[in-house]
């Protein structure tokens, strides 16, 4: 209701309050009949302004109030009708969300383990083409180790065959340097050995 209404009601409130209770004058005995009348009939037309008055508020001011009362009601079940809606909607959603849960999980199960498998393997084909490098490496060392020893054994073979070759060569010594050119070998050679 607005403050008009509001105004008119108070207004005739204050208007009744007179015309409900006629002023009281002293009791006569032997007119009580009449008074009652009189009173009676003043009831009667101060509940008569009294419908009049509010009736004509309820029709003046009632439809706005119903009609804006109405349309906030219908508002309200349209903006209720639009949350189910998208409730339901967001409801559905999570529900499908939820059905194909299962089939994501085992997805994503099923693209780590392919995921793992690949990195596998690529760990293992590198770990083989380190381990194939240092054996290349292990390899080529050892054979630089061989041939320096090989050459060692041919240097020292070599001195010892020409120590020898210029021991023959030199005059006949006596027997006891024969038996000391044969330590020299024998010495040559375990030294030989030795390195």
């Amino acid at each position: 209701m607005s403050r008009r209404g509001i105004r008119l009601t108070v207004l005739f409130g204050v208007l009744l309050l007179p015309v409900s209770v006629p002023a009281q004058q002293p009791r006569r005995p032997n007119n009580e009949a009449g008074e009652a009348n009189t009173l009676g009939r003043w009831k009667l037309v101060n509940f008569a302004l009294f419908v009049i008055g509010f009736g004509y508020l309820i029709y003046r001011y009632a439809p706005a109030f119903f009609n804006a009362r109405s349309a906030d009601i219908q508002k309200a079940i349209r903006d209720a009708t639009g949350l189910q809606m998208e409730a339901d909607f967001r409801s559905s959603e999570m529900d499908r969300k939820m059905a194909s849960l299962a089939g994501e999980v085992q997805k994503l199960r099923d693209q780590s383990a392919a995921h793992m498998e690949i990195e596998h393997q690529r760990v293992d084909n590198e770990t083989q083409a380190e381990l194939a490098r240092i054996e290349s490496n292990v390899q080529a060392e050892i054979e630089t180790f061989r041939q320096r020893g090989l050459r060692r054994v041919r240097q020292q073979t070599s001195r010892a065959a020409l120590e020898l070759a210029s021991r023959r060569l030199r005059p006949e010594p006596g027997s006891g340097e024969q038996e000391e050119l044969v330590q020299d070998f024998v010495h040559a050679v375990e030294q030989g050995r030795g390195e």
